[in-house]
């Protein structure tokens, strides 16, 4: 299938799971949400590392155009719900005190971030 299809059909199944994580984002805490997503998350497919980047791209671009800050948390999220691998991996979410409320990133996998933060939240 062509790169283009293949992103065009990405772009929709994010914007299907959208709804769900958005809501759950905002009226979920993030130890039920999590557990929720990461059991659809693992009937999805695993992608390999070509494809997990592509599906990376269609959530960053879903991030930009949606209303409001870009958020970590949300592609994180979406990830996690829409790729098996993703499913499996560890969230991170690292927070600064004091800070606001968009004082901290999360990310998944074991890769750390440049930055430290005052409190990490592992899942």
């Amino acid at each position: 299938m062509p790169d283009r299809l293949q992103f065009f059909f990405e772009a929709v199944r994010a914007g299907l799971a959208l709804p769900q994580v958005e809501w759950g984002r905002h009226c979920e805490g993030p130890r039920s949400l999590v557990g929720k997503l990461r059991g659809q998350g693992r009937r999805e497919q695993r992608r390999g590392p070509e494809a997990r980047a592509r599906l990376q791209r269609v959530i960053a671009l879903w991030d930009r155009v949606l209303p409001g800050q870009p958020s970590c948390y949300r592609r994180a999220l979406l990830e996690i719900r829409l790729d098996a691998g993703a499913a499996e991996e560890q969230l991170h979410m690292g927070l600064r005190v004091p800070g606001g409320p968009r004082s901290g990133h999360a990310w998944l996998g074991a890769a750390a971030p440049s930055e430290t933060y005052d409190v990490q939240l592992d899942m």
